[in-house]
C-alpha cells in the first residue's frame, strides 16, 4: 500500500481510497457502462432486474456521482438553492431542515444563501450572483419589500419556488398556509369552552399572512354569530404590540365586560398577552382563554401549555422542494401548493378531553 506522510508525523497516513466509477460498477454487476449511467440517470429503458442489481452493486461499491460531470453531461447540478432573508426567526429552523430533508431524499444538494441586510448589498446579490448560482432552481423566502427584484430572481431560466406565508407572490409559484382558516378554527374553539368576548391581538398589521389571519378572526366571530367589537382588536404597526397596549385591550369596558378570550395573531404575541394576564392577577384557562399561532417548540419555555395553530413550516419546506422538482422536471404545473394548519389543544383555553374536546369548566 502507497503511504503519504505529513511532516511531523510519527506514523504515516493511508492514501485515500479511490472513488468507485461507473465502469466499477459496470465491471462488477456484469453489465455495460451505458447500462449502469441508464440506471444512475433515472431512465426508464433498464429491465427491472438490471436495475436493482445495478443499484445494489453501486451502493456496495460506496458510489457517489459527480456533480461536476453530471452538470456537464445533463445540464444540471444536482443541487438546489435556498434563499433566506437576512433577518432571523425561530421558524427557519423547520424549513431548512425541511427543505434539506426532501432534497436529500432526492440525491439532491443544498445550498444556503442568506440575503444581505443591507438594500445596495442585496440588489448587488440578486442581480449579480443569483443568475450565476450552480443551482437547479430556488426555494425563497423573500420578504416583502424584495417583490420588486421578483423579476430579475429566476435564475437564467431556472425555476424559483417562493416559500410563503402571505400569498402575494404574483407570478411565482409558491407553498403557503391556512392562516385564514387556522385562526378561524381557534375562535371556534374559544366558542365551544363557551368564551364569548373574544379579542384579537396581532402586530405588523400590513402583512398579508397577518390580514389573513384577522379576517380568519373576524370569520370565526360571524361563524358564531358574534358581534365585532372594535375595542377588543389590537393590530400594532410593530411586530410586537406593547405591554401597555395589550393592557388596555384587556381591561376595555364595554357594556358586557372585557375581553374573556384572545386569539394572538403568532406565538410571542400570545407569550406577551400570558405576561400581562399575569400581571393582572387573572388565571389563563379559568378567567380568561388564549390560544396563538404557530406551534414554535421554544415558546413552550416562555408560556406553559399554550394552545396554539400549528404552522407546518418543516412540512412546507419539503412541500417546496417537491413543488419545485416537479416544475424542473415536468415544466410548469399547479401554481402554489397548500400545507393546512392545525389546532393544538393544550390548557390555556380549559379543561379538556383527551381528543381536544372542551369540557365543562372546573368549579373553584
Amino acid at each position: 500500500m502507497t503511504n503519504t506522510w505529513r511532516r511531523g508525523a510519527a506514523h504515516p497516513e493511508p492514501a485515500p481510497e479511490r472513488r468507485a466509477t461507473i465502469s466499477d460498477i459496470a465491471a462488477a454487476a456484469g453489465v455495460s457502462k451505458p447500462t449502469v449511467s441508464r440506471v444512475l440517470n433515472q431512465r426508464g429503458d433498464v429491465a427491472p432486474a438490471t436495475r436493482r442489481k445495478v443499484e445494489q452493486v453501486a451502493a456496495e461499491l460506496g458510489y457517489v456521482p459527480s456533480t461536476g460531470a453530471r452538470a456537464l453531461r445533463t445540464g444540471r447540478h444536482g443541487a438546489l438553492g435556498l434563499l433566506l432573508p437576512s433577518e432571523p426567526w425561530g421558524g427557519l429552523v423547520d424549513i431548512v431542515y425541511g427543505v434539506s430533508e426532501e432534497a436529500a431524499a432526492r440525491a439532491m444538494h443544498v445550498m444556503v444563501f442568506p440575503l444581505p441586510a443591507e438594500r445596495a448589498a442585496e440588489r448587488q446579490f440578486t442581480t449579480r450572483t443569483l443568475p450565476h448560482l450552480p443551482v437547479d432552481g430556488l426555494v425563497a423566502l423573500m420578504p416583502d419589500d424584495m417583490v420588486p427584484h421578483q423579476g430579475i430572481i429566476p435564475l437564467s431560466g431556472a425555476p424559483v419556488v417562493a416559500f410563503d406565508d402571505r400569498g402575494t407572490r404574483p407570478g411565482i409559484p409558491y407553498v403557503e398556509t391556512t392562516n385564514r382558516e387556522g385562526v378561524r378554527e381557534a375562535v371556534g374553539h374559544l366558542v365551544a369552552h363557551g368564551y364569548r368576548r373574544i379579542a384579537f391581538a396581532s402586530g405588523t398589521s400590513g402583512l398579508a399572512f397577518a390580514e389573513a389571519r384577522y379576517e380568519g378572526y373576524l370569520d370565526g366571530l360571524r361563524d358564531a354569530g358574534l358581534p365585532h367589537v372594535p375595542q377588543r382588536v389590537l393590530r400594532s404597526e410593530d411586530d410586537m404590540p406593547s405591554d401597555n397596549e395589550i393592557r388596555e385591550l384587556l381591561t376595555a369596558e364595554e357594556p358586557d365586560g372585557p375581553p374573556d378570550a384572545v386569539v394572538a395573531g403568532w406565538d410571542e404575541i400570545a407569550t406577551a398577552v400570558g405576561h400581562v394576564v399575569h400581571e393582572l392577577g387573572l388565571r389563563l384557562g379559568a378567567d380568561i382563554g388564549l390560544i396563538g399561532f404557530d406551534d414554535r417548540p421554544e415558546i413552550a419555555l416562555m408560556i406553559k401549555g399554550l394552545t396554539t395553530v400549528h404552522q407546518p413550516l418543516r412540512e412546507m419546506g419539503q412541500t417546496a422542494v417537491r413543488l419545485l422538482l416537479e416544475i424542473i422536471e415536468h415544466g410548469p404545473g399547479p401554481a402554489n401548493a397548500t400545507v393546512p394548519t392545525h389546532l393544538v389543544v393544550r390548557d390555556t383555553c380549559g379543561p379538556h378531553a383527551a381528543d381536544g374536546t372542551p369540557l365543562p369548566p372546573e368549579k373553584s
